[in-house]
């Protein structure tokens, strides 16, 4: 019997074992491609702490689901604070894709599942290493070697072009989107720059005439809410020469510091004390001379005299609600972030019809429309609406004036490094200012954190902060 030389058997060996492998990998890669459901928070799963971010679930043939998204947000000294986000989706036959954007703040722990029948169809978690508060820089396309160099933040993130959200609230953790192709769609553009980023057109993109006429020719920066569109060459050349991207977050901050809630005034300590003494009096004296059937006449009228003065004492609602809007952009466009506080009076739960974030340390609830915490009585709480594109009154025209371009009479006016107007009527030009005029709060406090030429206006319903035309100043420390 013959046999088989050892090279000849080594080779079919390594063949056989190499077919075995590939049907293997094959395997598994199509049991991935039929997971049940999964789950992109981020960008290509890179999360930017203390920002917005976009949530995409991904349902295959499965469904009614309930999907969780489970953060603690604690520390070691204030113990356990769990946010926990529920959405009820549909699902069914085929693909169902639910989209939507989420704050994540830094976290102790942060873990999702999705639920079908009382059972866990799939879950996961992101450790606590990945809570990283830098911003992303996003590219689509191939940008090639130069732009890539160019990226030094560290967080760099390739993603197809039809990943990219429509709505500005999924890029507020984004400082810069390289666009190398031609297929992005405008609407995605617009909105990262209006949430703050920069967004760079290539030779490439700006080849697509829908694209190239964001930038016509001749203009190699347009600023667009809080962000900026730029030409390839104006973004290498604004490299040696950076500019600071404004710092939404602290100007939210600084409103959200200012004229918050305040709790009903008490009745005065010593008219109570006075009405309580008066009233001891009166009762020793019926005891002494009216007997048991004068003391309980005494507390009759005394329990009558309560109830008398609570009525017009106790507060008038139960819980105040007090909404301020803020209004970062540009020509006409901003990026809206608005606060709701509601002070409640019993203890009680407060439910919020918006998408939102608490920023008050307390646990709470979410959906994709709603927050709902547990307070106690006196409390207030502070919920941070998620971001979106909107229209603003203040614009700045050629010639550098600025105009009122709303419906709403501007109740002030003030530009940073310059003066402040008050009473400026709808479709006006802001006049030369003729007296000086005393800023509130809000306005001296937004304006310490604007760039220089940058103006700080409210119309009684809003506040707004309006970015010079031309390129961005260098923001103020």
């Amino acid at each position: 019997m013959k046999t088989m030389p050892q090279p000849r058997l080594r080779r079919l060996l390594a063949a056989a074992v190499a077919l075995a492998l590939a049907m293997t990998l094959a395997a598994a890669s199509a049991q991935g491609d039929t997971r049940p459901a999964a789950l992109e928070l981020g960008f290509g799963g890179a999360l930017v702490a203390d920002a917005w971010n976009p949530l995409r679930l991904v349902l295959r043939d499965v469904g009614p689901v309930e999907f969780e998204l489970a953060i603690d947000r604690g520390t070691l000294r204030d113990g356990e604070r769990w946010s926990r986000y529920r959405s009820e989706i549909r699902g069914g036959s085929g693909l169902t894709v639910f989209e939507d954007e989420v704050f994540v703040p830094v976290w102790r722990s942060l873990s999702w599942t999705v639920r079908s029948g009382g059972l866990t169809v799939a879950s996961g978690s992101v450790p606590r290493v990945q809570a990283d508060r830098r911003a992303l820089d996003l590219a689509v396309g191939e940008p090639g070697e130069v732009l890539r160099a160019a990226l030094t933040g560290g967080r760099t993130v390739d993603l197809d072009v039809d990943r990219l959200p429509l709505r500005s609230a999924a890029f507020d953790g984004v400082a810069n989107l390289i666009v190398a192709t031609g297929s992005a769609r405008p609407q995605a553009l617009i909105a990262a720059a209006v949430a703050g980023a920069d967004v760079v057109l290539t030779p490439t993109a700006r080849a697509n005439p829908e694209l190239g006429a964001m930038l016509p020719a001749g203009v190699e920066t347009r600023i667009v809410g809080a962000g900026r569109l730029l030409t390839q060459e104006a973004w290498l050349a604004n490299l040696t020469n950076p500019t600071r991207r404004l710092d939404q977050a602290a100007l939210v901050s600084a409103l959200a510091a200012t004229e918050r809630v305040s709790a009903p005034r008490p009745v005065a300590l010593l008219p109570l004390l006075l009405a309580a003494s008066g009233y001891a009096l009166f009762v020793l004296l019926v005891l002494r001379f009216g007997g048991l059937p004068g003391m309980m006449a005494a507390l009759v009228l005394g329990l009558t005299a309560a109830v008398a003065a609570w009525v017009p004492l106790r507060p008038a609602d139960a819980t105040i609600d007090q909404v301020r809007e803020l209004v970062i952009g540009a020509d006409g466009v901003g990026q809206r972030w608005r606060l709701h506080e509601r002070l409640t009076l019993p203890a009680q739960t407060i439910v919020l019809d918006v998408a939102g974030w608490p920023l008050s340390n307390i646990d709470a609830r979410q959906s994709p429309g709603q927050v709902a915490v547990d307070l106690a009585r006196w409390r207030s709480v502070l919920v941070l609406e998620r971001p979106r594109a909107t229209t603003m009154a203040l614009v700045q025209d050629a010639d550098g004036s600025w105009r009122n371009d709303g419906q709403r009479i501007l109740d002030v006016v003030a530009v940073r490094g310059g003066a402040a107007v008050q009473d400026v009527a709808a479709g006006s030009v802001v006049p030369v200012p003729t007296r000086d005029v005393a800023l509130g709060s809000v306005a001296s406090a937004l304006l310490e954190l604007v760039p220089n030429g940058a103006a700080v206006a409210s119309d009684g319903v809003r506040w707004m902060v309006a970015l010079p035309r031309g390129t961005l100043a260098e923001a103020a420390p």
